[in-house]
This record gives structure tokens, C-alpha cells and sequence, in this order.
């Protein structure tokens, strides 16, 4: 209940700023929106994930960590973008690009879902498909070091995957699943 009223609140607030007016009609109206889209969107924000996982009650938490992954998606967005001008402005003929089996620590379809996003946002690099077991994501590269492209997987389960599993996973491992 908390969460709601919290994410409610949160919402008419950014409605709020966006008119450019806190006046009363106008906030009770993005109460009414706030809370409207909080209903409908419930099964999103459900306190289960869609393993079973109890996914923790604190929303501030969660607020957090969610800001953070969004801090590490633009630096990793900053820094592809800086490679990807690099390799534009002064192309040489030794890139290397590969499709790359990229094996998922993540589990939950939320949490494959935000990772491939942000992959595929980030330029350089596109998820193509995800393993019928979901236990791989296959990821074409713009540029790649060696034919497994390990350089490509320790740089994306060292930032986006490992925050994408704080911001979205479980709080709390599932018993037995």
C-alpha cells in the first residue's frame, strides 16, 4: 500500500511539473492519473516477480537502485558513443564485428526484457535473440577483440547486467524454483 500511495504521489508530482502548474485542480488531476496508472499497472510493481521471488518491500530502495542503473546505462552510453565515433571518424579496415552467445545471470523475463533494452540503446552493440531456455541473449558487436568476444560479456555483466539484477531481480533468492 505504501508503495502505491508512494508511486501515486511520485507520479501526479512529475504530471504536475510537466503542466508547469501546482496549482489544486491541477494536482488533483494528476492524483486521479497518478493513480490511475499505478492501478493498471500493478501487475508490473507486484510484490512477486514473475518466478515467485519475494522482490522486497522497500520502494526507496528500489527508487535507488534504479537511478543508479540509469547513471550506469548513460555512462555506458557516453563511453559506446565515444568508441563508436571513434571507429566512424578514423574507420581502418580491421574491425571485427561477431555475433556473441552471451550467458544470462538474470532469470526473470523483467529482468532479460530492461537488459536487452539497454544493450540494444547502447550504440555498438544490438541483442538479436534470447535462448528458447533463457539462458543466453545473442548479441551482435561492432567491434570485437577475440571470436568469443569475452572482452564484450565481462564489459556487460560488470555494469548493466549486475545493476539490471539489483534494480529489477529478487530481493531474496526463490525456495527451491
Amino acid at each position: 500500500m505504501l508503495a502505491t500511495t508512494i508511486r501515486t504521489l511520485v507520479l501526479a508530482l512529475i504530471w504536475a511539473s510537466l503542466q508547469g502548474a501546482f496549482d489544486v485542480p491541477n494536482l488533483l488531476f494528476g492524483l486521479l492519473l497518478g493513480a490511475g496508472v499505478t492501478v493498471f499497472s500493478k501487475p508490473i510493481f507486484d510484490a512477486n516477480d514473475d518466478r515467485g521471488a519475494f522482490r522486497g518491500a522497500n520502494p526507496f530502495r528500489r527508487l535507488f537502485r534504479f537511478i543508479v542503473l540509469v547513471l550506469v546505462f548513460l555512462r555506458e552510453l557516453f563511453v559506446s558513443s565515444v568508441r563508436v565515433a571513434r571507429i566512424t571518424v578514423a574507420p581502418s579496415f580491421d574491425i571485427r564485428s561477431a555475433v556473441i552467445e552471451y550467458p544470462l545471470d538474470v532469470r526473470t523475463n523483467r529482468e532479460i526484457t530492461a537488459l536487452s533494452n539497454l544493450i540494444t540503446l547502447t550504440p555498438g552493440t544490438m541483442t538479436l535473440d534470447v535462448s528458447g531456455d533463457q539462458k543466453h541473449l545473442y548479441i551482435h558487436s561492432m567491434s570485437v577483440e577475440s571470436d568469443e568476444g569475452a572482452e564484450v560479456i565481462a564489459d556487460i555483466k560488470s555494469s548493466l547486467e549486475k545493476h539490471v539484477q539489483r534494480a529489477f531481480g529478487p530481493a531474496k533468492a526463490a525456495p527451491d524454483q
